[in-house]
């Protein structure tokens, strides 16, 4: 066992797990989280209306959910004092003026006698410029599963009961989005406390603390990824019991419905054999669980059909003909696999600059060199934050597959939603200008690059790397907060 390892281990069931953490450490530990979270709440309040992307959008479908509307059908209806309070919060809106503090406060109380009758299309098809993506947001987030929404529809939900104001709702679904982040955080701290460093790392960084405090699907697939990763390592390193084991096909059952991660299938390899009573029961083990995924992921997308139909439809309107894509990709597979590395090389580059940190609607970063600095800081936790047991090689291929999987995945289906494909050869896309690829996609499967890098010949003390994240994510974590201020108030 290496000297710099600081911690004492015992041999459990014929594994090496943790000894009880020191006061010192679990205070840190503490510390860390709670940071976290408060970080993850000052994005939520500084951040002004419907400026994180797509956020009116999603703030429509998790209203409806907050009724009960599970599944969307058509135009939404909405009452009109929650349409009102949102056209006054453009999309981008740093392009048509600064945010007022006191107007904000002034819209958080409701006003008697403001309530008015629903609204049956959101009149989506007479937006002006400042709400130009309103339409897109609200049929693309009909697609996805309800359970991205829970948090945000609870707190909408709860925000309604009370006769709160239409932005008060909206601060209300950020705020419950910011405690399942913190406590998928936690779950993550206590099911794997060797990664604790890293999951820090991922946490401070400005783009998941946007998605925390925001509204969007992607905050609880973040934290279904935070948790699905710790419980494979978990199981990686300690007793697995039957339970445990009911538990994993639970998460990774509603972790595929987060839009349709079916990329995080292959994690379940890393389960060990010596869990189960012989191979083949781990075989059928992992048989049943990838038919549950993958049978959750068709059952919701046959309930979904008529919204996709719309979705296409909408999309051929735009000279975006996605079966005939599709048809594409069907017959050229190969072509089209050695397109998508050439699109993924292409944007590289700023989509690892969004996967650190770009503001609202990803028009303002921090300086490309801070950035660069906090990506490094990232890296190096990886890589010297000691394991208690280290990957074999075919553990480590199954992490780049899953990382592999993951970004294939997310530009295909954007190629594919958002381009008209060329014909032929596929050396090329006659793309449609709404394709936008962007770095946050990167951030549930970007914990299996980080774990690739994991290994045992030069470490650094827990106690001291984490004090090291933590300290040094919440100063970017601070000074992403005045970049922020600087553009909507200032």
């Amino acid at each position: 066992m290496p000297a710099i390892y600081n911690k004492p281990v015992k041999r459990e069931n014929g594994r090496l797990v943790l000894s009880s953490a020191s006061p010192r450490d679990r205070r840190l530990q503490h510390l860390s989280l709670v940071i976290c979270g408060l970080m993850a709440l000052a994005f939520a309040v500084v951040m002004p209306p419907f400026q994180v992307p797509d956020e009116d959008g999603h703030f429509i479908r998790a209203y409806l959910i907050s009724r009960g509307e599970f599944v969307g059908r058509g135009a939404p209806r909405v009452p009109g004092t929650v349409v009102l309070s949102m056209m006054r919060y453009p999309e981008m809106g740093e392009r048509f003026g600064r945010f007022k503090p006191r107007e904000l406060v002034r819209d958080l109380i409701p006003h008697p006698g403001s309530v008015s009758p629903e609204v049956p299309s959101l009149n989506l098809g007479n937006l002006d410029v400042r709400h130009r993506w309103l339409p897109w947001s609200i049929i693309g987030s009909s697609l996805y599963c309800p359970l991205v929404y829970m948090p945000a529809s609870l707190g909408i939900a709860t925000v309604r009961i009370l006769s709160g104001s239409p932005l008060l709702m909206m601060y209300g679904a950020r705020l419950f989005n910011v405690i399942v982040f913190a406590a998928a955080l936690a779950i993550s701290f206590r099911l794997a406390p060797r990664y604790r460093a890293l999951f820090t790392a991922v946490a401070l960084m400005p783009m998941t603390l946007q998605q925390a405090g925001g509204i969007s699907a992607d905050l609880v697939t973040i934290a279904f990824s935070f948790v699905g990763f710790s419980l494979v390592l978990h199981s990686r390193e300690h007793f697995v019991s039957r339970r445990l084991l009911i538990l994993i096909v639970l998460v990774f059952v509603m972790w595929v419905l987060c839009k349709s991660s079916i990329w995080a299938l292959p994690l379940l390899l890393l389960i060990p054999v010596s869990a189960f009573k012989n191979r083949l029961t781990w075989a059928a083990y992992l048989g049943v669980a990838s038919v549950c995924m993958v049978g959750a992921l068709l059952v919701w997308n046959n309930v979904t059909a008529p919204n996709l139909e719309t979705f296409r439809a909408v999309r051929l309107t735009h000279g975006v003909d996605m079966p005939a894509n599709i048809r594409l990709v069907g017959a050229h597979p190969l072509m089209f696999v050695r397109y998508l590395i050439g699109v993924v090389g292409s944007n590289l580059k700023p989509e690892i600059g969004q996967f650190i940190g770009a503001f609202g609607w990803l028009r303002f970063p921090l300086p490309s060199w801070v950035r660069a600095a906090y990506l490094l800081l990232v890296l190096v936790t990886a890589v010297t934050e000691f394991p208690a047991k280290s990957f074999r090689t075919w553990e480590r291929g199954v992490l780049a597959l899953v990382l592999l999987g993951g970004v294939l995945f997310v530009h295909a289906a954007m190629c594919i939603s958002d381009t008209t494909l060329c014909s032929g050869t596929l050396n090329s896309g006659c793309r449609d200008e709404s394709i936008v690829f962007q770095g946050r996609y990167l951030i549930p499967f970007c914990l299996a690059g980080f774990l690739l890098l994991r290994q045992r010949r030069v470490n650094l003390p827990q106690f001291t790397l984490l004090a090291i994240v933590t300290s040094v994510g919440t100063l970017h974590a601070l000074a992403s907060l005045i970049r922020i201020c600087s553009v909507y108030y200032f």
